[in-house]
């Protein structure tokens, strides 16, 4: 276990906003989760990667973090795989180290920012596929007791972007290793449209796991700022659910409005559609902004504050609300 004091975050936030935390703990290898005092009510903040995060506040007071990346095969079948990697493990290096060895069913989330620990909170997801369909026990400790427990898939409760870890029963959970269920066998899913758009151009008509990823990459490098360069969380939104009536109805007004099948009663508008129709594309607002190839992405433009992005993100709301009577949720954690 690792204390620092006065440290500065800045850099370890998707948004590369001024943060500092007065104390931050580092749990860098298994051998040290045995050390993990029980904290009580005085629970620090949980940090994975901290890409998922929007700090409107310039300074906290204790965060930590497990920072371990070891990776070890617990079942093995002519079929499947059950792979156990710590939280710490950046989730990009750790599919491609997966493919490498002939293990597929996370190639749709390349490229996708931040750590193994940090997927199944947001229970991940992009291009047709969720991480919540992979991932078969969360292991990690309830901060306020010391206690270790470990959650199966279905007790971790996995929605459309959200997890039980997301309730505040469970915000001070520190999950240390994420156990995944892999297939030995390909099972490629290329049917998002970006997805096939790229085959059809690049005459690949029946595309490997590893073609899905490269193309996937391919796609979200050209449509989406680099967080190393530019800062950013990804998706600021999620893409609101509505009901088919209601949906219609806009369809009247905006007959070019996509939207996807959840089941018979509802359906999925993407939501960088929506900001993207209401003007918003390349917006800026005190150093804040709206990316200028994909409207879902809210950036750091230049030297932002959290709460330069903070006060965006309700004005982009605000325009959707009036606009088309739907709400967008945010996806990112906001620590207000």
């Amino acid at each position: 276990m690792n204390i620092l004091h006065n440290h500065d975050l800045t850099q370890s936030t998707g948004f590369k906003t001024p943060l500092h935390v007065r104390k931050y703990i580092l749990i860098e290898h298994e051998k040290d989760i045995e050390t993990i005092p029980a904290f009580g009510n005085d629970i620090p903040l949980i940090i994975g990667g901290g890409t998922n995060y929007l700090f409107v506040k310039t300074e906290i007071d204790s965060a930590i973090s497990y920072t371990g990346s070891e990776i070890t095969v617990i079942e093995d079948s002519n079929l499947t795989s059950v792979i156990r990697v710590g939280a710490g493990k950046v989730w990009h290096e750790f599919i491609i180290e997966m493919l490498d060895n002939g293990l597929f069913g996370l190639e749709n989330l390349v490229l996708i920012p931040g750590t193994v620990g940090a997927a199944p909170v947001q229970n991940i997801g992009a291009y047709g596929r969720e991480v919540a369909e992979s991932i078969q026990t969360v292991h990690g400790i309830q901060l306020s007791s010391g206690m270790r427990v470990s959650l199966s898939n279905e007790q971790c409760q996995f929605t459309y972007r959200h997890s039980i870890f997301k309730t505040k029963d469970w915000n001070d959970f520190l999950i240390t290793h994420v156990d995944f269920l892999l297939q030995k066998i390909e099972y490629p899913m290329a049917h998002y449209p970006d997805v096939q758009a790229y085959f059809t151009q690049q005459e690949i008509h029946e595309p490997h796991c590893l073609d899905i990823a490269h193309a996937i990459m391919d796609i979200r490098q050209r449509k989406l700022p680099d967080p190393s360069i530019i800062g950013n969380a990804g998706s600021f939104f999620k893409n609101p659910i509505i009901d088919i009536s209601t949906y219609q109805t806009l369809k009247s007004t905006y007959p070019d409005m996509p939207s996807y099948p959840v089941d018979d009663k509802t359906v999925k508008i993407p939501a960088g559609w929506l900001i993207d129709k209401a003007g918003w594309k390349g917006f800026r607002h005190n150093g804040a902004g709206v990316h200028e190839h994909q409207a879902l992405v809210l950036i750091n433009a230049n030297d932002a504050f959290g709460a330069d992005i903070y006060a965006l993100s309700h004005m982009v709301q605000n325009s959707i609300l009036t606009m088309y009577g739907i709400t967008l949720e945010p996806e990112v954690n906001i620590i207000a």
